[in-house]
């Protein structure tokens, strides 16, 4: 049976990232996706421009799309349109998180695709994984195992399956469209109006030769997208067809689980989306950075992983549960939802992200400031 000091399932980016920080720190490291990679993820695919140092390595332009996202245009519940410049990547989540795994292995990861995680059994000293691969089945003893492996996990179903809905009643959809409209390539479009979404903001934006248009909503997100869809239909001057549709959801309740004894959860597994801000994929990438983070203080100090984790997740748990709270009070109607974007409101919400841009040029990786505020 091989033998590891870390082993992370599920290849995105916090699995990525995390895989990538434990080797570099000299843990001996295994990675395993249950697809075949590359592999595509539901996700925006948008990220602010500090994500490379949560990364650790500046993002090549070949992991991007091919048009740059440097414009945003807010539409208020008025219909008042508010513009800025805001320099952003844009990437499709299968070549981007092929890049992180190849970054993970140039880092000394042992990386294995088409490998599904069957079983754990921590015994309080190792913990043995029983894995199936395309033709055989195999077990592995680690130390320590980081779950990455998205909204609907199957680790955090062994550990709490009282975390999990029976049917999941919230989602985001997406539909993919091909053709001609007026739409800029260059802007992202975002529409704050509760018809369209009664959870966040509505969105409209290219990437490559497709532009990607949906919402998201609790209840019924079918509802608001396909409205939503024939809004900007109609407005933009839509002249093509929709190529594809995706939705992202999930029956996890939305309750922050950092894990078990030397088994740490992160990203998704452990319900750290701030669904309300779009906040995904940051949060993801710095609890892969912090769960290495607890391993190394497990290695000083003999305790379980999961209590320094628990701990440095402390920060992020709040101002998810802060930011659900803010965000429910103003997406309650479109009254409040149009003073939260009122002229002064705007302003101060503009200073605050240029300081908190500002302040992540010089924060290191673990303390950046995830956007928007």
């Amino acid at each position: 049976m091989d033998e590891y000091d870390v082993l992370v399932v599920g290849g995105g980016i916090a699995g990525s990232i995390a895989a990538k920080v434990a080797a570099k720190h000299g843990l001996k490291t295994l990675l395993i996706e249950k697809d075949k990679t590359p592999r595509d993820k539901p996700c925006s695919g948008i990220q602010f421009s500090y994500f490379d140092k949560l990364i650790g390595e500046k993002i090549p332009r070949e992991a991007l799309c091919s048009n740059d996202l440097s414009k945003v245009e807010m539409t208020t519940p008025s219909g008042k349109v508010m513009r800025s410049k805001m320099r952003m990547f844009s990437f499709w989540r299968s070549t981007f998180d092929s890049w992180l795994n190849s970054l993970a292995v140039n880092a000394g990861v042992e990386f294995r695709d088409q490998v599904l995680l069957a079983g754990i059994d921590e015994d309080g000293q190792s913990i043995t994984a029983k894995c199936a691969g395309q033709n055989s089945e195999f077990e592995v003893k680690t130390r320590y195992l980081v779950a990455a492996d998205g909204l609907s996990s199957w680790i955090r179903k062994q550990l709490r399956p009282d975390d999990f809905y029976a049917k999941a009643t919230s989602g985001a959809i997406n539909f993919y469209f091909k053709g001609e409209t007026n739409m800029d390539p260059n802007t992202l479009y975002m529409f704050y109006q509760r018809e369209f979404s009664n959870l966040m903001f509505a969105w409209a934006y290219l990437k490559d030769d497709q532009w990607v248009i949906g919402s998201g909503a609790d209840p019924e997100p079918l509802e608001y997208a396909e409205r939503f869809f024939n809004y900007i239909e109609e407005r933009f001057s839509l002249r093509g067809e929709v190529v594809r549709t995706e939705n992202f959801d999930s029956q996890v309740k939305g309750v922050v689980f950092p894990g078990a004894g030397n088994i740490l959860m992160t990203g998704d597994a452990a319900g750290l989306v701030d669904m309300y801000r779009g906040v995904g994929m940051d949060n993801a990438a710095l609890s892969g950075r912090l769960a290495v983070k607890a391993i190394l203080k497990s290695e000083e100090t003999g305790h379980p992983a999961c209590e320094a984790y628990g701990r440095l997740l402390e920060g992020m748990t709040r101002k998810i549960d802060r930011n659900e709270a803010k965000q429910r009070a103003i997406f309650a109607t479109n009254e409040s939802l149009a003073e939260s974007l009122s002229p002064s409101r705007q302003l101060r919400n503009g200073i605050l992200m240029l300081g908190a841009m500002q302040l992540n040029r010089v924060l290191p990786p673990e303390r950046v400031i995830t956007l928007p505020l």
